[in-house]
């Protein structure tokens, strides 16, 4: 029997609003509130599904693959010692560009990590005998994922604002 508005205490309402904050897929509406709650998913579950609308594992290994090919192009082009890892970032710019203006959703934090990946690998691999012989391994790594989560989340912003600029309404 539903309740009057004076009636009514903290648990009913939040019982009533807790279907509509729910992020869960929806239940048939043929099944009663009870069921609902007990087939609801934990918070593990709930958390889970809302990493996934985040970060999506299938949109960082598309974008590994392009920015690492964009790393590999960029250092291929200009072969000096210290300019390729230059033109290797300027090729993970680009590639989280191109991934920024191909997807519809925001590929900011996946662009943001494969180019620290791609840019870090790259760093301690281009110089390994100073990064396996001397000190400067980790701080060799350390640099170069800064500077490829910079290079590939601001590549992604820039094609993903430029996407939506082409495509919203005046």
């Amino acid at each position: 029997m539903p309740q009057r508005s004076d009636q009514r205490t903290n648990d009913s309402v939040a019982e009533e609003y807790a279907d509509l904050l729910d992020d869960s897929e929806s239940v048939p509406d043929s099944e009663s509130s009870s069921s609902r709650s007990a087939e609801s998913p934990s918070l593990a579950g709930r958390l889970q599904n809302r990493v996934a609308r985040v970060f999506s594992p299938r949109i960082f290994l598309y974008a590994l693959l392009l920015l690492g090919t964009g790393m590999i192009a960029g250092n291929a082009v200009i072969p000096l010692p210290f300019l390729d890892n230059l033109a290797g970032l300027v090729g993970v710019f680009a590639g989280a560009f191109v991934l920024g203006l191909a997807v519809e959703r925001g590929t900011v934090l996946e662009s943001g990590v494969a180019g620290a990946a791609a840019a870090g690998l790259t760093a301690v691999l281009g110089h390994f005998a100073l990064a396996a012989f001397g000190d400067a391994g980790t701080q060799l790594a350390m640099f170069g994922m800064g500077t490829g989560l910079l290079a590939g989340a601001l590549g992604a912003y820039l094609g993903g604002d430029l996407r939506k600029g082409l495509t919203q309404d005046l």
